[in-house]
């Protein structure tokens, strides 16, 4: 224990203060399962934050990473390569015929800043021009993207810099939407699960109302589904569950299996409004992590992972749902969509988090009081059944 204690401490010591270390030590991964360098097991619905869909050490992301180390790592996005051709054709497939163009980035908060930029030069002409974001909203923490989240703890040391052009409605509410809109309001950008505010999905009509209001108002809609893309929410993308085709859509976390990677998606006509030299990227689109989310694409695909996160999603949605309904003095609320589930507790769940990862269940949350559950949408039927049994006696 104090060898461990040891390279945990000296790990806070030189790493930055920015991140609460755990007290144990992850050595490796297979499938949905972590492993300490105890050789204690531990089924991950956290899964970095919903980045690892296709489950840790997938045995044919491996070899294809391999591949491509032989073969050529990096190199600049104006040099045409074979892998990024092939990613770049088949984001164009799996998404709506319009949203046929894509800059590739790192992050997900860099895919938000790309489409900020990109909304912002399609209205050149607009001398203040305004966006409206919502309520609980996380669209990321670099000075672009935080003036579009919500909450008041990431954005307070920051004030004096941010931008008052980004207006706040409320979530659900089409009238406080219309309420906002002006002759200087050019975009509108969503979340349609709410992820780190605790997972709450958008109301289907408001959903359908706010895309005619962005039509109607000749307003870009701005898709986030840096955390609810590639089969979390039991479709492919958020967007299908509502039946409509974003402007732009924001892409990030699981495209690329776990290695660092952002998309932003959009028309040739909106791209067609920024010039070269007014967005760049060095390492976005590299071959390597092009590789990695090619090979993720085609793991989804072929192993039927949305499929079964809507399948394992529902299964532990209902259970969670009765498990509310007879301790209702202790859970608000059980919301989400697939492997997107939030419990929402009337108690902070700091503890409860810790009993579970004693109990070698990792769980994310989502404030002071809700429970985020991410596994990696291959976890199967037996791990499903432990992973609720261990919440179901969590309480």
């Amino acid at each position: 224990m104090s060898n461990n204690m040891n390279m945990i401490n000296f790990e806070q010591y030189y790493h930055s203060k920015l991140f609460q270390k755990k007290d144990f030590i992850i050595t490796r991964g297979k499938g949905a399962i972590l492993y300490d360098n105890k050789g204690n097991e531990y089924i991950d619905c956290e899964t970095g934050h919903a980045v690892l869909n296709i489950g840790h050490s997938h045995p044919k992301y491996i070899e294809i990473l391999k591949k491509q180390l032989d073969d050529l790592i990096m190199i600049p996005p104006g040099y045409p390569n074979e892998v990024r051709y092939n990613l770049l054709k088949k984001l164009s497939e799996i998404t709506p015929k319009s949203l046929n163009q894509t800059f590739l980035s790192n992050s997900g908060t860099e895919a938000v800043e790309a489409a900020l930029k990109l909304a912002l030069a399609v209205n050149r002409d607009k001398k203040k021009p305004e966006i409206i974001a919502f309520k609980r909203a996380f669209h990321g923490r670099t000075l672009g993207a935080l003036n579009m989240t919500f909450n008041l703890r990431y954005r307070k040391p920051f004030l004096s810099w941010l931008t008052p052009n980004v207006k706040f409605a409320s979530f659900g509410d089409i009238d406080s939407v219309k309420d906002l809109i002006n002759e200087n309001t050019i975009a509108v950008i969503i979340e349609l699960v709410q992820g780190e505010s605790g997972v709450y999905p958008a109301p289907y009509d408001f959903v359908r109302e706010l895309k005619e209001l962005c039509n109607e108002k000749n307003l870009i809609l701005i898709d986030d589904e840096v955390q609810t893309g590639f089969g979390r929410t039991g479709k492919l993308f958020a967007y299908e569950h509502y039946e409509i085709v974003p402007d732009i859509v924001c892409m990030a976390k699981a495209i690329a299996g776990g290695l660092p990677m952002g998309a932003t998606i959009s028309s040739e006509e909106l791209f067609n409004k920024i010039q070269i030299g007014e967005h760049f990227t060095t390492f976005g689109g590299n071959p390597f992590v092009c590789a990695a989310a090619n090979v993720t694409i085609e793991i989804i695909e072929q192993e039927k992972l949305v499929e079964n996160s809507a399948k394992q999603g529902k299964k532990m949605f209902n259970f969670l749902k009765e498990l509310a309904e007879n301790n209702n003095k202790l859970i608000r609320e059980v919301r989400g969509k697939g492997l997107m589930i939030g419990i929402d507790y009337r108690m902070k769940v700091r503890e409860l988090i810790k009993k579970a990862q004693d109990n070698f269940l990792l769980l994310l949350n989502s404030g002071l009081s809700t429970i985020r559950i991410l596994p990696p949408l291959v976890i199967n039927d037996d791990q499903v059944a432990t992973v609720l049994k261990i919440l179901e006696n969590l309480t």
